[in-house]
């Protein structure tokens, strides 16, 4: 596997870019991802092979355990489909529901998965336009850190689960360790003043905990995979901090 060192340029400059694009449209969720559409991919090969490779390994882990043989899953925050292609790797569900704010995101996640069991649609994960009780699981990795108010993303994706369904979600949190400081060295190259150096902390992220969720940590603190039941709440003293640079 590819290390930290070892970036490639091509993805690197892809990285920078699309994090400099964000930077222009700060707070307009919407219109910032439509402008770094065409970019995302190269964002995500960064992010998937050099930060985030061991939680998504185990957040693949979790799907294949946890998504039962027709689920009705929604993908929270889709993008350009990278995730649902691993939904659809790692699970056997019946349906999936992409959403995103982004058309132009999902433009190209139509373009790149043919598969009759994804629907398509464009919704705000902090107003999900689904009945209550609606889905088996939902997925969303790396969506709610940009957002105003991740508290409201997770209380909504809690909603819209079945009594015995689950909430599966992957965030940033500032880094902590050796580990952590090396990544925070590579995000602060890439990334000075962008969104990314408004990661949420660990003692105010979006959790609770219950029998049926759990917790775990990759790359010294800097993401990590949250598991979250029907009876679970989102406390007061949980809340993401987004003001809080990486310093």
């Amino acid at each position: 596997m590819e290390t930290i060192a070892t970036l490639d340029a091509n993805n690197m400059k892809n990285f920078g870019e699309y994090l400099k694009l964000f930077q222009l449209h700060r707070g307009e969720n919407t219109k910032a991802y439509d402008e770094v559409a065409t970019l995302y991919d190269g964002f995500v090969r960064v992010w998937d092979k050099q930060i985030a490779a061991a939680a998504l390994t185990y957040y693949n882990q979790l799907i294949a355990q946890s998504v039962k043989p027709g689920a009705v899953i929604l993908d929270a925050g889709a993008g350009t489909g990278e995730r649902t292609l691993a939904l659809l790797q790692h699970s056997q569900p019946g349906r999936i529901i992409a959403l995103d704010t982004s058309e132009k995101m999902l433009e190209i996640a139509r373009a790149k998965i043919a598969d009759p069991r994804v629907e398509y649609r464009i919704g705000d994960l902090a107003h999900l336009p689904f009945a209550d009780n609606t889905f088996d699981v939902v997925s969303c990795t790396w969506a709610i850190e940009i957002m105003a108010d991740p508290r409201a993303a997770v209380e909504e994706f809690i909603r819209v689960i079945k009594p015995d369904g689950l909430v599966i979600y992957a965030f940033c949190s500032l880094p902590d360790g050796a580990t952590g400081k090396v990544l925070k060295y590579v995000l602060d190259k890439v990334a000075a003043e962008s969104p990314l150096n408004q990661l949420l902390s660990d003692n105010e992220r979006p959790f609770h905990q219950c029998e049926r969720s759990s917790l775990k940590k990759f790359a010294g603190g800097l993401t990590t995979v949250a598991v979250v039941a029907k009876c679970c709440t989102v406390a007061a003293e949980a809340l993401p901090c987004r003001d809080t640079p990486l310093v």
